[in-house]
């Protein structure tokens, strides 16, 4: 067995290194190298991007990991169970089509197991509720992922939801839950769009095979009082709520629905395309559904290689705060509609508090934050939300990296009017209110 820091030293590949060998392509490819994303084509008519779906080392920090364990806590104590869902690379779904020669590459298909299982290992260790994905795409009915996109296919997320079906039905409070009943049928073959498959064919003499997926149909056989609608994407307090990628976004790879079928509940999707690690997770977990309804189950869809670090802590911080946090509203005053100030009570914010900004309307992407002191010291923090985003009502910026104990004011610069009732907050986790 490989050492887990044989991993660490090959996280990347070595691009500018040609194989040592390649196997005739099928297609009549030549230089897939040189695309973007550097391309590889792999067997039975699999393509590989070179980095991401070879990648062996995942990033996941013990931090990182730690701050989902109290995420996973703090859901727990308001009676919702996460489940973090990491997708696996394309790789490690898919070993019997990785082509041969991509070893010369750096490429160890052992080594990246190991890093993979170390991943799950501290996502358990900070006691986070996970799924081994990887095993389960490797026994799906057929190809896991697209063979010319990087998305899974919808056998490979039935596999997924398979695995998180029985998860989720071994839960101890699953008996309680509203269950519904749902029943998949095949329809016609789809197709696809697919930016990575043009890429691919541009480098191909002969024609790759066609971005398409089986279509599926889902229908309910029973009824619960989960919500109205086939799934809860209407419903109040829904069983499952599913924040995820395009992997759960897109309707093509039915995830929703056998997700549904496999754990006999309702689902509502709050998934988003192009939100990347972040995108669904924080447009729910700051929404008046997550903070009126909060789910029995959260899961939280991710790609392995998106790296929950990529921003530092601070957007995991914001999702801690309003599973976690008592506010203390404070004396807020509007300068116009879009400032909103209020007066710090000495000793009031500690050093690991949250300034929690309430619009009163979810139409924000931005909130600029300046703590500032009677002498005129100054630190401003911008929170933005990138256009794919839903806009949110709160805002909730943690304190520590520019915290001062003489802070004496806080004033907050919206991007949209603020309602008559937008308040400033203090807020305290259970870890920093004493």
């Amino acid at each position: 067995m490989k050492r887990l820091t044989s991993a660490a030293s090959c996280a990347l590949l070595t691009l500018g290194v040609a194989p040592l060998t390649a196997a005739p392509s099928n297609y009549g490819c030549n230089n897939l190298d040189r695309a973007s994303p550097p391309l590889i084509e792999g067997k039975d008519g699999a393509f590989f991007r070179l980095k991401l779906d070879f990648r062996m080392n995942q990033p996941l920090s013990t931090g990182a990991a730690g701050l989902i364990g109290d995420m996973a806590a703090a859901l727990r104590e308001l009676g919702t169970e996460l489940i973090y869902v990491p997708v696996p690379t394309k790789s490690l779904a898919m070993p019997d089509r990785v082509p041969d020669g991509v070893d010369s590459y750096g490429f160890d298909m052992e080594v990246a197991e190991v890093a993979y299982d170390a991943f799950l290992g501290k996502l358990t260790d900070a006691g986070v509720t996970t799924v081994d994905t990887m095993r389960a795409m490797r026994e799906a009915d057929g190809a896991p992922f697209q063979l010319t996109d990087f998305h899974w296919s919808p056998e490979g997320a039935r596999a997924v939801a398979g695995a998180l079906g029985e998860t989720i039905r071994a839960m101890p409070d699953y008996d309680d839950l509203e269950k519904t009943g749902y029943e998949t049928e095949a329809t016609e073959v789809e197709p696809m769009d697919s930016r990575l498959r043009t890429t691919i064919q541009e480098f191909c003499r002969e024609t790759v095979p066609a971005a398409e997926v089986q279509g599926y149909a889902t229908t309910r056989t029973s009824e619960s009082d989960a919500g109205s609608g086939i799934f809860a994407a209407e419903a109040s307090g829904p069983p499952i709520a599913l924040a995820g990628t395009s992997m759960s976004a897109e309707a093509s790879f039915h995830f929703e629905q056998f997700l549904a079928q496999e754990s006999g509940l309702a689902v509502a999707n709050y998934s988003i395309t192009g939100g990347n690690q972040f995108g669904g997770m924080t447009s729910y977990i700051l929404s008046e559904d997550f903070r009126e309804n909060p789910p029995a189950v959260l899961i939280w869809e991710n790609p392995i290689y998106n790296n929950l670090g990529e921003f530092g802590e601070m957007p995991l911080r914001e999702l801690h705060a309003p599973m976690a946090a008592e506010c203390a509203p404070l004396d807020t005053e509007q300068d116009g509609s879009m400032t909103l100030t209020a007066t710090l009570p000495e000793g009031a914010l500690g050093r690991d508090d949250y300034i929690e900004v309430d619009t009163g309307s979810a139409n924000g992407r931005e909130a600029v934050i300046r703590l500032s002191t009677g002498e005129g010291v100054e630190a401003r923090t911008p929170i933005r939300r990138p256009i794919r985003y839903e806009p949110t009502r709160w805002f909730y910026q943690y304190v520590a990296p520019a915290w001062r104990a003489d802070f004496t004011r806080v004033d907050v610069t919206l991007d949209r009017p603020a309602t008559d009732d937008a308040t400033l907050s203090i807020c305290k986790t259970e870890d920093t209110s004493t």
